[in-house]
């Protein structure tokens, strides 16, 4: 059994044959509504102040890259698998990367935005994404939404994503 078999088998409940935070009510309103819409806000906030502005495209180049590889992704849901409860998936799994965590990985681009104007600005950034991505993809691996591989492949991607952009980018005038 590798590492993310078993990081969902502590979340799985095999007598009952399935997870039993997946349907909490306050775990979906608090991951799916509340954060996300914070996150959301946080981003048009940091369009608008034109300082904070090219964190924001990095934010967004991110996301972007994430939700197009999970689009193409073969990859299934733990509680799509019928070891944990759930029927074979017929087609795609589009579960990897995983996109919940990126409320938290997306604020890489803050971090490479501010990291030469406002070292602790950016230190802060990156504090926040690691917890507040970690968290969300914690939550989502206890709820059988996604093994943590497909946590750690969102984190990879929005850090690539946000280097490389951070890297192309034109010096600021």
């Amino acid at each position: 059994m590798g590492l993310d078999r078993w990081i969902t088998a502590l979340a799985y409940d095999a007598p009952s044959h399935r997870f039993p935070l997946q349907h909490s009510q306050a775990l979906e309103i608090a991951l799916h509504e509340w954060l996300k819409w914070a996150m959301v806000a946080l981003w048009a906030a940091c369009l608008a102040w034109r300082p904070l502005r090219r964190g924001a495209i990095y934010m967004a180049l991110a996301a972007a890259a994430v939700l197009l590889l999970r689009a193409w992704s073969a990859q299934a849901c733990p509680w799509d698998l019928p070891q944990y409860g759930g029927a074979s998936p017929a087609g795609p799994g589009r579960c990897s990367p995983a996109a919940h965590p990126l409320v938290g990985f997306a604020l890489f681009g803050l971090y490479f935005a501010l990291r030469r104007e406002r070292p602790t600005a950016a230190r802060a950034a990156l504090a926040a994404a690691w917890i507040i991505g970690l968290g969300a993809g914690a939550i989502q691996v206890a709820r059988g939404a996604h093994f943590a591989s497909h946590v750690l492949w969102t984190a990879w991607v929005a850090w690539a994503v946000t280097l490389a952009a951070a890297r192309l980018a034109p010096p600021r005038a």
